[in-house]
């Protein structure tokens, strides 16, 4: 992941540690309403370190009613940059719905906001691009620049971030982690329910957890 690579029996030292309380009160509650953002789900990428403020709240709630939603079900595996076809434009999709929300935001409101927020609508989608995995994948998305020289280092993040889940399912690295999470035993048997929960997150939040 964004250019380093970890062993499973690391990927899972990473995953034991992951603050419980985190998946519970903002992945296991679900992307709520297709295409309808409420300010509680809003409020609720708090607990990823949002920082959205109350009137920002309001921000995302009135932007969102008039924003060009995606299926709820679109992954980012298959937003690929390279298809026009007006059957195959999920990549240019997924942008319309990003800068729906950024062309009008006010201060304050930054990538990382915009990003949570629709992670959260769409977690199989959109990563969560906070400033540690942007940076991250900086050097990533800088050497795509020769590829993409009609984007920014918003979309081409997304593509090294998609390069890296593309690489990561057909390797099987990532069933191989899942079912690691899944056979957890400890003597902790809360400790042990919450570890095995986790492979209940989105391929995208799994990936994000062991980029931090």
């Amino acid at each position: 992941m964004a250019g380093h690579v970890r062993t499973l029996e690391e990927a899972m030292a990473v995953m034991q540690k992951y603050p419980r309380k985190t998946p519970a009160a903002f992945d296991y509650l679900g992307a709520g309403q297709p295409g309808h953002l409420t300010a509680q789900e809003v409020i609720r990428t708090r607990k990823i370190s949002s920082r959205i403020s109350n009137k920002e709240v309001t921000f995302f709630v009135e932007t969102a009613a008039t924003a060009p939603w995606v299926n709820p079900a679109a992954d980012l595996g298959n937003a690929n940059p390279d298809l026009v076809a007006v059957d195959e434009r999920l990549f240019s999709e997924m942008t319309d719905l990003y800068w729906h929300f950024a062309q009008s935001a006010p201060s304050g409101v930054s990538f990382a906001k915009i990003s949570k927020v629709l992670h959260l609508k769409l977690p199989h989608l959109f990563p969560i691009l906070d400033s540690h995995v942007a940076r991250s994948y900086a050097p990533a998305a800088k050497r795509l620049r020769r590829d993409y020289p009609q984007f920014g280092w918003r979309r081409r993040t997304w593509i090294a971030v998609r390069n890296d889940l593309l690489e990561a399912r057909a390797s099987g690295a990532l069933d191989e982690l899942r079912r690691q999470l899944r056979s957890y035993e400890s003597a902790d048997t809360n400790r042990q329910r919450e570890v095995r929960l986790l492979d209940g997150l989105t391929d995208l939040r799994l990936l994000d957890i062991l980029v931090w």
